[in-house]
């Protein structure tokens, strides 16, 4: 049999499928979307304010909200937290970050310590064993497996993962052992306590839907961008230019007191935040202003590259994570600054598309 040359049986295919696009035009990824076998994969930007910062938000109130995520089935949720490659990068460079790890990361930092010390295993380590054991995972797992893995999740610095695989124990198996500490169970506990939107939301949707985790995909390996303009850009944040923002009515409507206690009036506040008028809106305001004029030491410029950067780390983890979801549904949660970034570029995507959330919420 005829051996061909790598490189002329690849042009020969390429011959044989025809062109993608047409010749002249300028590449796009999103024009192989017709070439892609099976279907193309769907991610849902669902944007959030940050929950717990409301004194009276009441987590049962977003039962109305998980119903409609539970029937939408994503295969895979996204948050916007740390993963613990980023933990693990910033944690080497912390001189540079001034600390903004510890910051971002405290629960998950806590969880490398206590699950690290007691399964002598380093985070890169960890996320290794994380790999090889869900692998591996059988469909009904014993008690002890899914502490081991609570454990090995929580030593890799995925905290909220681990959470998933604590919660998913009954009650009476959430105890010490498997390299689950006292005091890391305790941690657990309290932590599944939060009214953060990455607990109440993704944590509590994933054990609806049977997930066996969540996919960390924040970014500020950029951070250290703000520490050198730090002082101009809190002057910047004071000047009119920001606060004419809070007067537009789109803003105003979705900042007044909302109902944290009911189903209803909270979902209702979901659907707002995630309206295309509301995420122009907030880009306008928040990010045009900083470009579309001067300001001292270029901070607007500079904002501007950090902000843009964490988008597209945060595109990238997300795109990462739809590896586990090819042709599925992807669920991304995010603060709605991030919503119309998030949206754009991972529609740019060759096999993906980002789908409306809002015929989720309606």
């Amino acid at each position: 049999m005829l051996k061909l040359p790598a490189s002329l049986l690849a042009c020969l295919m390429l011959a044989a499928a025809g062109p993608a696009q047409e010749a002249g035009a300028a590449f796009d990824p999103r024009d192989y979307a017709a070439h892609v076998h099976g279907e193309v994969t769907e991610v849902y930007v669902l944007g959030t304010a940050h929950l717990a910062q409301y004194d009276d938000f009441d987590p049962a109130a977003l039962s109305g909200l998980l119903d409609r995520l539970e029937a939408l089935g994503p295969r895979a949720i996204t948050i916007e937290a740390l993963g613990p490659e980023t933990i693990f990068l910033m944690q080497a460079y912390d001189a540079r970050y001034e600390g903004a790890v510890g910051y971002f990361a405290r629960a998950a930092l806590d969880g490398v310590r206590l699950a690290g010390a007691e399964t002598g295993l380093s985070m890169p380590e960890a996320r290794l064993a994380v790999d090889e054991t869900l692998a591996g995972w059988p469909d009904a797992p014993a008690a002890a497996e899914r502490r081991r893995l609570a454990a090995l999740f929580s030593a890799s610095g995925d905290i909220h993962s681990a959470l998933v695989q604590w919660l998913r124990l009954d009650a009476a198996d959430r105890i010490a052992g498997d390299g689950v500490t006292v005091e890391l169970a305790a941690l657990l506990d309290r932590l599944s306590g939060s009214r953060n939107e990455n607990v109440q939301i993704a944590v509590a949707l994933a054990i609806r839907l049977g997930h066996e985790r969540v996919y960390p995909a924040d970014d500020h390996t950029a951070s250290h961008l703000m520490g050198r303009v730090a002082e101009p850009m809190t002057a910047a944040l004071e000047t009119p230019e920001f606060a004419v923002i809070f007067d537009h009515p789109v803003f105003a409507e979705a900042l007044e007191a909302a109902d944290w206690q009911s189903a209803d009036a909270l979902l209702d506040y979901f659907r707002k935040l995630n309206t295309t008028e509301y995420g122009h809106l907030d880009a306008e305001g928040q990010w045009r202003v900083m470009i579309d004029r001067a300001w001292p030491e270029d901070v607007g410029r500079v904002r501007m590259a950090e902000w843009d950067t964490r988008n597209l780390r945060m595109a990238a983890h997300i795109r990462e994570a739809s590896a586990d979801a090819v042709g599925g549904r992807v669920l991304s949660i995010v603060g709605s600054a991030h919503k119309p970034w998030l949206d754009a570029y991972l529609d740019m995507m060759a096999d993906m598309r980002t789908a409306d959330i809002m015929a989720v919420l309606d």
